[in-house]
């Protein structure tokens, strides 16, 4: 019942707010730092980028925005309703949508990158979503996700979203991620940690304007100092791969800590491998 609750969602859902995303979502920002670091890590354009779970369609319009060739899918027609009038709308050409099952993609070698930006935790049969998305994808392209890690099926806001729409809703750690890549035949991968949940700690905590305002950085070494032990051994082997850079004392604390978590939560990319890659394994 997951799919169909997932199609029946889109007919109860507030459209305005869904067709106006990010701007009309109080996570605006954070949904903003999140797009902007996968526009970082995607290939330039115009390289074709397939947007798998696309809902209204808000980060497909702004991929193609940016120059991308985009074609964007989703389960619900209504989804694809909205996103086609939006994009419509604001005269995207090389934009197209389609409903579909991203489960049951029939794309062969056809894109350059492929995303999943929180809608890979929604699929009943992940490891296929991702087989499709490889197939979909051309010797030596990406694939992104960015989804909720561990916890997220037992937050507050999730629970009551399964209670009252039915829809699926998972964890869907980095770690599990990447061993389903491996599984599908993606062979290079990277982890980063969660973009959103840095900046919340490196400017949203730091926001309030201090007379001193490197106080904090002088007092480095005093503040390192009440670092774990552990986390500062890790730290010192690290920077031992980074040439010894010493950096200041809230990147200790926080940015590490965030490093050290990236198996439960981040945001990962997968490389096909390339043509000759792929000839050499066969």
């Amino acid at each position: 019942m997951g799919k169909h609750n997932e199609i029946e969602y889109a007919l109860r859902m507030n459209a305005a707010h869904a067709t106006n995303k990010p701007f009309s979502d109080s996570d605006c920002g954070r949904n903003l730092i999140r797009l902007g670091t996968i526009f970082t890590l995607l290939p330039p354009p115009p390289a074709r980028l397939l947007d798998l779970g696309c809902g209204t369609g808000w980060t497909s319009r702004f991929f193609a925005r940016a120059g991308y060739s985009v074609v964007g899918v989703d389960i619900a027609p209504e989804m694809i309703r909205l996103a086609e009038a939006a994009r419509d709308q604001e005269g995207l050409t090389d934009l197209s949508f389609a409903v579909s099952d991203y489960e049951q993609l029939n794309f062969r070698d056809e894109f350059d990158c492929c995303v999943f930006f929180d809608s890979l935790h929604h699929a009943e049969d992940e490891r296929l979503a991702i087989q499709r998305a490889f197939q979909a994808i051309k010797p030596g392209g990406v694939c992104i996700a960015d989804e909720p890690g561990e916890g997220h099926s037992h937050s507050d806001e999730t629970l009551q979203a399964v209670a009252h729409f039915g829809v699926t809703e998972k964890d869907m750690p980095p770690a599990h991620v990447v061993a389903l890549g491996q599984s599908a035949g993606f062979r290079e991968f990277k982890v980063f940690p969660p973009s959103d949940e840095l900046a919340a700690e490196v400017y949203a905590r730091r926001a309030t304007p201090s007379a001193s305002p490197f106080s904090e950085i002088a007092g480095a070494p005093e503040l390192a100092a009440r670092v774990p032990l552990w986390r500062r051994a890790w730290r010192g082997i690290a920077m031992l791969f980074d040439r010894g850079i010493r950096y200041p004392a809230w990147r200790l604390t926080t940015v590490d800590h965030l490093l050290l978590h990236i198996r439960a939560n981040g945001l990962v990319l997968m490389r096909k491998p390339n043509a000759t890659e792929l000839r050499a394994a066969a």
